[in-house]
């Protein structure tokens, strides 16, 4: 079957396509499902951190007590954007820590000190989980927790 494009309302294209019109159907249910795996997977590193288990803290990790509030942060913000309760606080609050994450753990390794060595490429720092994981963060935070959300549900509104 051939990909068309119809106008939607606004006069903008519309993909007829069968993906397309999964998600133009269930684009809730998809952004609850992108929601939910990526809370789950900052919650783990949030716990990791927070609760200094799974090997936590490996040597030369940075300064403990930075480390273990940037945990704390990350787990509870996991726990907001899940739950759809204070989706966009939770996620500003990622963002914050993945900024700080970045300049104090990664940047000052450079941008990208190993792109040509075979010490480990781009990803030796880690610096770019915090660069990802800042983005998502933000588009949820932009986004907040639309349909799906324990505030929506309770209360009928996202109070931020």
């Amino acid at each position: 079957m051939a990909t068309t494009n119809a106008q939607a309302p606004g006069g903008a294209a519309q993909d007829t396509s069968l993906f397309g019109r999964l998600f133009l159907r269930y684009t809730d249910e998809f952004y609850l499902l992108f929601r939910l795996i990526f809370a789950f997977i900052v919650s783990l590193h949030g716990a990791q951190k927070a609760f200094q288990m799974w090997g936590f803290p490996p040597p030369g990790s940075g300064p403990p007590g930075i480390v273990y509030v940037a945990g704390w942060i990350e787990f509870i913000s996991a726990l907001l954007i899940a739950s759809g309760v204070l989706t966009r606080l939770g996620a500003g609050a990622l963002c914050v820590t993945m900024v700080i994450a970045y300049f104090m753990m990664h940047f000052p390794n450079g941008i990208a000190p190993h792109i040509f060595p075979a010490e480990g490429g781009f990803t030796a720092t880690g610096g770019e989980v915090s660069i990802l994981w800042f983005a998502i963060a933000g588009i949820i935070g932009i986004m907040g927790s639309r349909k799906y959300g324990l505030e929506r549900l309770i209360l009928k509104k996202e109070l931020l």
